[in-house]
């Protein structure tokens, strides 16, 4: 079987755990996956396992299958380099004004400062831009189907977050999610 082939169906094997985890918790929040109960928990190295399977296979069958798709225009190049580095450094300053340990999932306080006054969800934000640049730069279907699943589980994550943050935080973050959109828009 071919290399790519492998790592494509590896990674969405993995976007795919990812995404049922989500689901389940949606679903049935007495068995949260996302946010995970604790660094000790299952759910947590489950998912940071994943996420390391599912950010590696992307990136590598972005640069295995490269060109590969009916886009080739040059413009591409400036148009997805733009979006994927804004997009890493808008969830880099997220994971800095929030913390690790809080971007990890294992809480904190609320912040409401820094990319967080204008979206609750910086780092998400950024991933989609990143995930997006990177489909375009790459040009290759098969990379594509692997970043609309990732742009879709970080769309999907700030729902089960929510509940939790709001146990979390009470009142306070109840004021802080009417003042600041989820994404980018109202």
């Amino acid at each position: 079987m071919d290399p790519v082939r492998i790592i494509f169906t590896l990674t969405l094997l993995a976007e795919l755990l990812l995404g049922a985890g989500l689901v389940l918790t949606l679903v049935r929040p007495g068995l949260r996956i996302w946010p995970p109960p604790g660094r000790d928990s299952w759910q947590y190295r489950g998912i940071w396992a994943l996420t390391l399977v599912s950010s590696l296979g992307v990136v590598l069958t972005g640069l295995l299958d490269w060109n590969r798709c009916a886009f080739g225009h040059w413009l591409r190049l400036p148009v997805g380099g733009a979006l994927a580095v804004g997009g890493l450094l808008l969830a880099l300053w997220g994971v800095r004004t929030l913390s690790v340990h809080a971007s990890l999932g294992l809480g904190g306080r609320l912040v409401e400062s820094g990319p967080y006054r204008y979206t609750r969800n910086p780092q998400y934000v950024g991933d989609i831009a990143l995930l997006l640049g990177w489909a375009i730069l790459c040009n290759s279907l098969l990379t594509w189907m692997l970043c609309l699943l990732g742009m879709a589980w970080f769309a999907l994550a700030p729902f089960t977050e929510e509940p939790w943050l709001r146990e979390q935080h009470g009142p306070p973050y109840d004021a802080y999610r009417s003042r600041v959109p989820r994404f980018v828009w109202r």
